[in-house]
């Protein structure tokens, strides 16, 4: 992967991890959610962690573990507001 390649992965992560992060922090603001231990924070706090590290990243597996933390984090809501509307 050439060094134009790995930095437009990374501004595709970035925007992945904002779209991540937009949703979890609209399902905790329409559930009003304000404990910080609530699982929803505690994954929004994780998904917030993993988009600073994209800038820091040096290699295609890290970015690839980013990814992998946000699409974990997209199934996890996913799974939560199906619950909550079963």
């Amino acid at each position: 992967m050439s060094q134009y390649e790995f930095s437009l992965r990374q501004e595709v992560l970035l925007e992945k991890g904002a779209a991540v992060l937009g949703d979890l922090f609209q399902y905790k603001r329409r559930q009003q959610i304000m404990e910080e231990t609530h699982p929803i924070a505690v994954m929004y706090s994780l998904v917030w962690a993993a988009k600073q590290d994209i800038l820091t990243a040096k290699t295609e597996a890290a970015l690839e573990q980013i990814d992998g933390q946000f699409n974990l984090a997209n199934r996890f809501l996913a799974g939560v507001e199906a619950g909550a509307n079963a």
